[in-house]
């Protein structure tokens, strides 16, 4: 091994610059919560009305779907096709963005009465993206119109051959784009550089939603008791757990999702909100770290159609049969992660050379390919290093990579190319293929390119702190105050505070191997504060009189009882 846990590293603590004086006096608002006028001036929220309008969740601009490049045509193809009683086709994906947008699509067409049929591809027999053999089927049960969602922007070859089938194609994406678009009828992508929505961050989902407003608002059903914001509780869903940048209108949509979760859930979320024993209200971490985690672990080890049923159902004991075999997977998905992290850590340490390795390797023909992007995570998340982990099947090894801030995978893999077979990504994640006989090769190139990339880069991972406290600053009214900037998650994260001198009063070993620590700290009126590191087992001896920690402050709810509760992200002694 490596190392022996994924908080073991030192990391650096970088604390927010105070809030100017100036700055200061136009949150005059605020003027009796300074740490309230310093989170704001972290999100750069610089005056009461751009501080107002994201505490209450408002829009700043225009978000007309229409101003999506080539909606309008998409949505005069649709509904031609409703009314003429043509068969439509939605293509999906297997992970929770996927699904999701394929429910939502689905239910907006099936409220005009449209025919409708709906595919997501099997993750190992197909893999993501558009088949020619499924476009085939969808020929011979008589599809006109196939519609894609969550991929489609690269299926040159695909959209082609369904025209020749004598289907039109309409390509609803939001991964990046390349050099040119497919030929399709429509090409929505917010990435696209002539496209003149005002947000580029849309999930797959989001696209979804947007096309049923912009349908909706064309022409609304008959009959149809719905507001198209019903469909928000599945764009929170995917939003979230596809990492979706949660600000803009990317955070009001999964508000107000949350707020549907909350008060008159669907009856498939209720039963995995069941499954998963949640407790409380949902919030975005709930779905980032229970519901997605058991809708993905189905389209990882499964079929991602049982995820797609249970979210349509309106029979409750079929939401609870399927919420179960849910659960089941998700026990398996964790039981196989576990011991595939194991395994890819010693692969990964058999290279390793502690100031001279850039970037971790594991590959193995017991892989399973679902799994290989968790897998490299962990890895990543463990270390700070990019990681690259793959399967080894059939003379081809099929993986994911998973990078740092500091490394752009997706760019590496084009400098790696011709030893590639196919390959396709972001900066932080990306997928490829390659033949087994290259990968050493492979191995070799990767690891220069990210020696040459990394070598003056300090990294031990980082922790960003927002304010400095003392413990009479931890109260309940901040922890209430600190929802003024949920939902948290991708590019507006959980603010952070660092706390010097805390005194303590106990600590202990719990979890599985002392793996974590669980700690009390005096707070003088406040009494005591509550605290949980997890993964910090191994600070306990460090650890005496006097600590300073750097801590999200979070609300515990449990047996209809609500505390705070700091959630330690490092610890070390005072100097």
């Amino acid at each position: 091994m490596l190392i022996l846990g994924a908080n073991t590293m030192e990391k650096k603590w970088i604390l927010s610059d105070p809030i100017p004086e100036d700055c200061r006096a136009k949150l005059q608002r605020w003027e009796a919560e300074p740490v309230l006028q310093q989170l704001f001036w972290n999100r750069k929220y610089t005056s009461e009305e751009d501080a107002m309008q994201f505490v209450r969740h408002q829009i700043p601009q225009d978000t007309d779907p229409y101003m999506l490049a080539d909606m309008t045509s998409a949505v005069e193809r649709i509904l031609t096709a409703v009314d003429a009683g043509e068969l439509i086709a939605v293509y999906g994906d297997y992970d929770v963005d996927g699904v999701t947008a394929t429910l939502v699509l689905k239910q907006g067409l099936e409220a005009y009465g449209a025919q409708m049929v709906t595919y997501i591809p099997d993750r190992h027999l197909e893999g993501y993206g558009i088949h020619s053999a499924v476009l085939e089927k969808f020929a011979e049960q008589g599809v006109t119109l196939v519609i894609s969602v969550d991929c489609g922007i690269s299926a040159f070859t695909e959209v082609e051959k369904a025209s020749e089938l004598g289907m039109d194609f309409i390509v609803t994406d939001h991964h990046q784009i390349g050099s040119k678009l497919p030929d399709a009828l429509a090409v929505i992508n917010p990435n696209r550089p002539d496209c003149a929505y005002p947000e580029n961050i849309l999930s797959a989902v989001g696209i979804s939603y947007k096309m049923v407003d912009a349908l909706w608002s064309k022409r609304l059903p008959k009959n149809n008791s719905k507001s198209v914001s019903d469909f928000l509780d599945l764009v929170a869903l995917g939003t979230v757990a596809d990492l979706a940048p949660l600000i803009g209108e990317n955070r009001y949509m999964v508000q107000v999702g949350l707020d549907i979760i909350n008060s008159n859930p669907r009856i498939g979320i209720k039963a995995l909100l069941g499954v998963s024993r949640s407790n409380g209200s949902v919030s975005a971490q709930t779905i980032g770290f229970q519901l997605g985690p058991r809708i993905n672990a189905v389209g990882r080890i499964g079929d991602a159609s049982l995820a797609l049923s249970l979210l349509a159902t309106e029979n409750d004991q079929e939401a609870i049969e399927i919420a179960q075999e849910l659960e089941k997977y998700n026990r398996e998905r964790q039981r196989m992660t576990r011991d595939m992290t194991s395994a890819a850590m010693e692969l990964s340490s058999q290279t390793y050379i502690a100031g001279d390795t850039h970037i971790l390797f594991a590959e193995h023909e017991d892989f399973h390919n679902g799994l290989v992007g968790l897998v490299a995570s962990r890895l990543c998340q463990t270390y700070n290093l990019p990681a690259v982990v793959g399967q080894r099947k059939e003379g081809y090894i099929t993986g994911s990579a998973r990078s740092i801030a500091e490394f752009h995978i997706s760019n590496a893999f084009e400098e790696c190319s011709h030893l590639l077979e196919r390959y396709g990504g972001h900066a932080a994640a990306a997928g490829f293929t390659i033949k087994e006989e290259n990968w050493a090769e492979f191995v070799e190139h990767l690891e220069n390119i990210a020696e040459d990339g990394l070598k003056d880069v300090d990294l031990r991972p980082v922790l960003h702190i927002d304010a400095a406290v003392k413990g009479s600053d931890i109260t309940q009214r901040l922890a209430n105050q600190q929802s003024f900037f949920e939902p948290f998650g991708m590019a507006n994260p959980q603010p952070l505070f660092i706390w010097r001198g805390a005194r303590i009063q106990s600590k202990r070993h719990v979890g599985r191997d002392d793996k974590h620590l669980k700690l009390k700290f005096e707070s003088g009126q406040n009494g005591s504060l509550d605290a949980i590191g997890f993964g910090l087992g191994d600070r306990y001896d460090d650890l005496t009189d006097e600590a300073d920690l750097v801590f999200a402050l979070e609300i515990n709810e449990w047996n209809g009882q609500t505390n705070k509760q700091l959630n330690v992200k490092d610890i070390r002694p005072s100097e």
